[in-house]
């Protein structure tokens, strides 16, 4: 487990942390350019049925985790077609929306 800080600003990721996967995460986005550090796809997990297990489908949903994507988001309506759509899942995340705090290691405070 690896701890990383993601923070967006306008429907970019404007600053990346957490040492060697941050900067290898960095590195990646910054040699396809801008539109790769886009918000793509930003999902909470709310399925209390649904395991971690290795297959993405499930793990986004997966109960105390959120899911993020950066990059092109053509597939879904979107209109940032760059050569690349990483996606995560993050486990216990704690979240800030517009400086409030939305979910706390994983919790959704609302």
């Amino acid at each position: 487990n690896v701890n990383i800080s993601i923070k967006v600003k306008n429907g970019y990721a404007t600053e990346i942390k957490g040492g060697a996967l941050a900067k290898k995460l960095t590195k990646q986005l910054d040699e396809v350019g801008r539109d790769a550090r886009n918000i793509a796809e930003f999902g909470i997990g709310t399925n209390d049925s649904a395991k971690l297990s290795g297959i993405l489908l499930e793990d986004e949903k997966v109960l105390g985790t959120i899911h993020i994507a950066l990059g092109n988001n053509v597939s879904m309506g979107g209109n940032v077609n760059v050569p690349l759509h990483l996606d995560g899942v993050i486990k216990k995340p704690t979240v800030y929306l517009d400086g409030k705090l939305l979910m706390e290691d994983g919790t959704l405070l609302m």
